[in-house]
C-alpha cells in the first residue's frame, strides 16, 4: 500500500510541476505578444543631443532681473 501512495504522489507532484511551468511559460508568452509601448512613452524615452548652444547660454547669461 506504500508503494501506490508514494508513486500517486509522485505523479501528482510531476503534474503539478508541469502545469505550473506552462502555466509561467504561457503568460510569459501573452505578455510579449500584447504588450506595446505607447508613441507618447516613446517620445520620452527618445535619447537626446548632449550638445550645450552657446549661443543660447549667452542670451541666458545677459538677461537681467528687475
Amino acid at each position: 500500500m506504500e508503494k501506490n501512495s508514494d508513486r500517486d504522489l509522485l505523479l501528482i507532484s510531476v503534474f503539478t510541476f508541469l502545469t505550473v511551468v506552462l502555466w509561467i511559460f504561457f503568460e510569459l508568452v501573452k505578455t510579449v505578444k500584447t504588450t506595446t509601448v505607447s508613441t507618447r512613452t516613446t517620445q520620452l524615452i527618445a535619447p537626446f543631443a548632449p550638445t550645450i548652444d552657446t549661443d543660447i547660454l549667452k542670451l541666458i547669461g545677459q538677461r537681467r532681473s528687475y
